[in-house]
């Protein structure tokens, strides 16, 4: 996926998690989106002994009603 989908596809999830907090009686919310990716290599005496990469998806999402503050947050992450 580019980036520019991954992003658009972020924002979306974020958009959605607001609009349903709003829904459910929420004053305001806000959320927040991070997709990282990491890849590691290993060197021994000169020789490669291992490879990875990883990827993951942290969402979090901030909720007010009247004087009240409640927060979740998530994380995917997979192993390719």
């Amino acid at each position: 996926m580019t980036d520019k989908l991954d992003a658009a596809k972020l924002t979306d999830r974020v958009a959605a998690l607001v609009e349903a907090a709003r829904r459910a009686g929420a004053d305001a919310a806000d959320a927040v989106a991070v997709r990282g990716r990491s890849t590691g290599v290993s060197v021994r005496l000169g020789k490669v002994e291992g490879t990875e990469s990883s990827e993951s998806e942290d969402v979090s999402l901030r909720v007010f009603v009247g004087q009240r503050v409640a927060s979740v947050s998530a994380t995917a992450a997979s192993d390719p």
